[in-house]
């Protein structure tokens, strides 16, 4: 499996960034950043070849790409099956067809997508094409302290046994590492979870690499070498960067 990183920053991304959002194997994007469209075309993707969009949960920084997309998927007359659109129950709809609204599709049906909604809850598994998914509850409270609607995802690849993991937001919830129990690849948040804490998920969990990603860029040497104390495999997601996940033996 390869994962490129299309955007590594925090919710405002800082200038020059992207709000965190990355693409796997060129066919499944996860979160839709700011403007996950125009990153895609820059690192060399084609929204077309998207056969799914996978949300971690609903503020508005993973979805506010979501009509900018949508737009040129519809505007470009994306073929095929429909566009599968992953993400939590609790407001998986009611996004989308926010999004629909805001285009206009009413007056303008000839940029009507073709997509089926995949809602989830926490354990719930699914199949994309080639790959089998897993989820997880992440611990994610913002606003008036509220537990937002989250999820963990474990992904393995069909035909080599590759395998990855991704939390999107979570502030520190130590019951990931069983779910994450020793793959290759970890993708944790490292803005709303201290360092040092999803290092030490990382390393109870026995992964292979940890990147960190969400984060202010300003604040990334100090978050790598507070991670890299308890975790040594730690990394920066860095945009641009594609990240291999090997074969299982």
């Amino acid at each position: 499996m390869k994962l490129t990183i299309l955007g590594d920053s925090s919710c405002i991304p800082d200038a020059g960034h992207e709000a965190a959002c990355f693409v796997i194997n060129g066919k499944h994007l996860v979160d839709t950043g700011w403007c996950a469209a125009l990153k895609m075309r820059q690192y060399g993707f084609d929204p077309l070849n998207l056969e799914s969009i996978i949300l971690t949960h609903f503020h508005q920084d993973h979805y506010v790409g979501l009509p900018q997309l949508l737009f040129y998927i519809g505007l470009k007359k994306r073929q095929g099956p429909p566009l599968l659109i992953i993400g939590p129950n609790q407001h998986l709809e009611r996004v989308v067809r926010a999004a629909v609204d805001f285009l206009q599709i009413d007056r303008f049906p000839e940029l009507a997508v073709n997509y089926r909604l995949v809602p989830l809850a926490a354990g719930d598994r699914f199949e994309l094409p080639g790959l089998r998914c897993e989820t997880f509850a992440a611990r994610h409270v913002s606003g008036k302290n509220q537990l937002e609607q989250a999820l963990v995802y474990k992904m393995t690849d069909e035909a080599s046994g590759a395998r990855l993991a991704f939390t999107g937001d979570t502030h520190h919830h130590p019951p990931i590492a069983d779910f994450v129990q020793g793959v290759p690849l970890l993708i944790h948040d490292g803005g709303h979870t201290q360092p040092k804490e999803a290092a030490d998920i990382a390393k109870r969990a026995g992964v292979g690499r940890l990147v960190l990603i969400h984060y202010q860029q300003k604040r990334g040497s100090a978050i790598l070498a507070k991670a890299r104390a308890v975790f040594p495999s730690t990394e920066l997601a860095q945009e641009g960067v594609c990240l291999e996940v090997p074969p299982a033996r």
